[in-house]
């Protein structure tokens, strides 16, 4: 395999545990609707899986109506907006990747399915001492993830080629998303993995089970 010019990166559960956080946002949610705390391995599970699982988790809305489960998300990511920088953190190991990277100048960035009202503020507080040359969000290309739209965004930006590049994340979407942009994936198996999924069905090219893991290619 060629030497990696890109390392792209998915942020909630892959770069940062945000989890902490998105359970506090659910449990202020079943406690204004009279409901007792919820599971936290259980909002862990469903992080990557976007707002709309973790509010039909929070009201338990798994049969209702796509309009309640949308009127519900956003309930909830009114609450995550004043909370999201509570006890978000860096996952361990990433630090050292990222600064292993910059030392190397070796290209990196950020891109997500979390909205840029969110993620440019988390990225910022928590990942702006490493300075990511950038982050991309759906808003910059009006899609999501499995969609590769913001891959293909990273790569024009970066002027990299799919071959030699590589995004790694904690979900299939992302292993989707990196096929179809034709990149090298890499699946964060320490991150938000659904309950009752295996990151080895994912078929990505490397499973890492640590972010420290990843230094492995940038020692290559």
């Amino acid at each position: 395999m060629e030497e990696i010019q890109l390392y792209s990166f998915d942020l909630d559960g892959t770069l940062l545990d945000t989890a902490p956080d998105f359970f506090y946002a659910v449990n202020k949610l079943r406690k204004d609707n009279g409901l007792e705390s919820g599971d936290f391995l259980e909002v862990r599970s469903r992080v990557s899986q976007g707002a709309a699982s973790l509010a039909a988790y929070a009201l338990n809305l798994e049969n209702k109506s796509p309009q309640k489960i949308e009127f519900h998300r956003q309930e909830l990511l009114e609450i995550y907006e004043s909370c999201c920088l509570l006890s978000t953190v860096i996952f361990d190991g990433v630090e050292y990747v990222l600064n292993q990277l910059n030392n190397q100048k070796i290209k990196w960035g950020i891109v997500t399915n979390k909205p840029r009202k969110f993620a440019e503020g988390i990225v910022e507080d928590k990942l702006g001492a490493f300075k990511p040359p950038f982050l991309i969000c759906p808003d910059d290309v009006g899609a999501r993830k499995p969609d590769p739209d913001g891959l293909l965004l990273a790569l024009e930006v970066s002027n990299s080629k799919p071959s030699k590049s590589i995004y790694i994340g904690d979900h299939i979407i992302d292993i989707q998303a990196g096929e179809k942009a034709r990149m090298i994936t890499g699946a964060a198996a320490y991150g938000y993995i659904p309950i009752n999924d295996n990151v080895m069905n994912w078929n990505s090219n490397h499973v890492f089970n640590e972010a420290k893991d990843i230094i492995s290619l940038i020692a290559k």
